[in-house]
């Protein structure tokens, strides 16, 4: 696992804790932010449980719940790496408060990936977005490859070539122009 705190790209991540459930609450109840999720009930005292109950998953390395600042240490942006096997992961839960800095999506995206091939080292990255968020179907269409679908959802699933594809287009949005 990468050492955490981690800075990169001008950002830092950590690990969740207890006192930010407050934070992820304000991101997982925001109706706009929030509209492509499973609902959250709106209670503090219920998100610290499920942060406390996740930290025991996280002990166990089954789970990465992650939140990532800028320089200034104010709190951005949340994602999640779970079911975590020898192979292979899901991730989601990504919620980040609209920023001046287009670039973050692709900053965290790129920590992302890195992270999950890198770092933890699987071969398979799964992930299911819901059919009604076309901008991030046409985006996960670019590197993932469909595996199935239901009423709600579209399940993808990136392996190693689709990681390079990637990181290598995400690597050059970033690079500063010549």
């Amino acid at each position: 696992m990468i050492p955490l705190p981690a800075y990169k790209f001008g950002l830092i991540f950590r690990l969740v804790e207890p006192g930010d459930a407050g934070f992820i609450l304000s991101l997982r109840t925001n109706a706009r932010l929030s509209r492509h999720l499973s609902p959250t009930e709106d209670n503090l005292e219920v998100q610290r449980k499920w942060i406390n109950n996740y930290k025991e998953r996280e002990a166990k390395g089954t789970e990465y719940y992650f939140l990532y600042s800028d320089k200034d240490n104010r709190p951005i942006g949340v994602f999640r790496v779970y079911n975590i096997t020898k192979d292979s992961l899901t991730s989601g839960s990504w919620l980040s408060n609209p920023s001046e800095d287009a670039l973050i999506a692709a900053k965290t995206d790129l920590f992302l990936i890195e992270l999950i091939f890198e770092e933890l080292k699987v071969s398979k990255c799964f992930i299911d977005v819901r059919k009604d968020n076309k901008k991030m179907i046409r985006y996960h269409n670019m590197f993932f490859k469909r595996l199935a679908e239901d009423e709600q959802n579209i399940y993808f699933f990136m392996d190693r070539e689709g990681y390079l594809r990637k990181h290598h287009f995400l690597s050059e949005i970033l690079s500063p122009t010549k």
